[in-house]
């Protein structure tokens, strides 16, 4: 009975899926076809790690096999071989509605992941706001464990789509979505979302005497979530909240908001977001309170040409102080219409400030600049940081309130040149950090594209000359389609 329920489970979700294949065959492509594609891709690193990545798909009548093998080993791999990783994965795809039946290690897209771990994560403007989704992880993990996931999408029922979601991870907690999309006009569009998780989580120990966080017993917890999007032309809204209650921590909210406004050739985009001091994440993990607020301005010439410029600002809590920030201004200039033309292609400042210890702030200066000499490209890159104090509450945005001492620099330059299937890069950099010796780094790169793939190779020096390594990568494809003959 104990391995009964978990496996009539999971053969309970592969038996949803196959059926809601069964009724959904109007979807389906009338021509008939079948498709392999073959992929293997890997690297080598000296000293480190040999990756490998097999994944074989089969495709037919609108549906994808998929098998998928990931490894790791430390080199040499016969030394040490209880260190290798290796994950097995498989999924079943429906190509017009998007479900698929998947397991292995699971990477997840949406709601869910927006939710997990908001101080971890960049602030979600409205662009971020996408439909939940899953797919397998194509990376080995030593902390991943396999994972059922099912997802199940309606064909266009007039303006509706409907979908449904199961996460069922390896102590089979599901985690369950669910909602639908309204597509009114060709640019217009609504979706909505909602999300829930019961779990036990484990006990938790203070790591030291005076830890902020209290050890605490093995708990119940759960979570809700809900998402709102709406989209038009020229304005755009996004919010997602939610709701988490924990035994023996308490409940907390977290929420978020991402407003647009224009398209083109400009775009105004404000996002907010804020998590209270009890929030606790949907990976199980408490994090604190947190205040973000961000905005960002775009306009999008001819040629692929952008200009940005925005700034966000972070504090410990909902109505304190912004202790950090990151304010940003890039140039991306137009694409050159002659073949062997001399100019810009990008260049951009970055202004940042850590405050969280009033006594000890870090301010830094980053700028890069992009230049073209037929098919020779080049960067330069520059970081400079400094560190500061404040007697009282420190200013959001790098200010001199103390006397500035130097903290660390770094420069650095990159040339890159194509020809037909081939790319050849190197990269100089000089860096110094504060009583420390100063360091150059070199690189040079090479790789090769061809019908079947890319191959490419690198050789580093960390500490030139002293420290070097070397990595080679491939990415090898195959794909062969087989169409059904009509007969007179």
């Amino acid at each position: 009975m104990k391995y009964f329920l978990p496996i009539a489970f999971r053969g309970c979700l592969l038996w949803v899926f196959v059926f809601w294949l069964t009724v959904s065959l109007g979807a389906l492509p009338r021509e008939p076809f079948f498709r392999a594609d073959l992929l293997w891709s890997g690297s080598w690193e000296r000293d480190k790690s040999l990756i490998n990545r097999g994944d074989l798909r089969l495709h037919a009548l609108g549906l994808t096999t998929r098998g998928q093998v990931t490894d790791k080993r430390p080199i040499p791999p016969w030394e040490n071989p209880q260190e290798g990783i290796t994950a097995l994965g498989a999924g079943l795809y429906h190509g017009a509605t998007g479900s698929r039946f998947l397991y292995g290690l699971i990477d997840e897209s949406g709601l869910a992941p927006r939710l997990r771990n908001p101080a971890g994560r960049s602030l979600p403007f409205l662009e971020y706001h996408k439909p939940s989704t899953a797919d397998l992880k194509t990376a080995p993990s030593s902390t991943g464990e396999p994972a059922f996931y099912l997802n199940l999408a309606s064909p266009p029922l007039g303006p509706v789509r409907g979908f449904a979601s199961v996460h069922l991870d390896e102590q089979y907690t599901p985690a369950f979505g669910g909602g639908f999309n309204f597509q009114f006009t060709k640019k217009i569009g609504l979706g909505m979302e909602g999300f829930f998780k019961k779990d036990t989580l484990p006990p938790r120990y203070a790591s030291s005497w005076f830890s902020k966080t209290p050890p605490l017993p093995e708990r119940d917890f759960r979570i809700y979530g809900l998402n709102l999007t709406f989209t038009a032309p020229f304005f755009g809204i996004a919010a997602d909240m939610a709701y988490s209650e924990t035994f023996a921590f308490g409940r907390d909210l977290y929420g978020n908001m991402g407003i647009t406004l224009g398209d083109r050739p400009w775009r105004l985009s404000l996002a907010v977001d804020a998590a209270g001091d009890r929030y606790v994440g949907s990976d199980g993990s408490a994090h604190g309170s947190l205040f973000r607020a961000a905005g960002r301005f775009d306009w999008r010439g001819k040629r692929s040409s952008l200009f940005r410029m925005g700034t966000s600002l972070r504090g410990p809590g909902l109505g304190e102080s912004f202790v950090r920030s990151s304010s940003l201004l890039s140039y991306r200039f137009p694409t050159p219409l002659r073949t062997f033309p001399f100019g810009l292609s990008r260049i951009s400042l970055e202004l940042n400030r850590n405050a969280s210890d009033p006594q000890e702030i870090t301010d830094a200066l980053e700028g890069s600049l992009g230049l073209i000499l037929g098919p020779v490209r080049s960067v330069f890159q520059g970081t400079l940081s400094g560190t500061t104090g404040a007697a009282g509450t420190p200013l959001p945005y790098p200010g001199a309130e103390r006397d500035y001492q130097f903290a660390s620099a770094k420069v650095s330059g990159e040339l890159s040149y194509s020809f037909s299937l081939f790319q050849i890069k190197t990269k100089l950099g000089y860096s110094h950090v504060h009583q420390k010796d100063p360091l150059w780094d070199l690189s040079f790169y090479g790789s090769v594209r061809g019908r079947f793939g890319r191959f490419s190779a690198k050789f580093a020096w960390t500490d030139f000359p002293d420290t070097w390594t070397y990595t080679f990568s491939w990415n090898l494809k195959y794909g062969k389609s087989f169409y059904k003959q009509n007969r007179a």
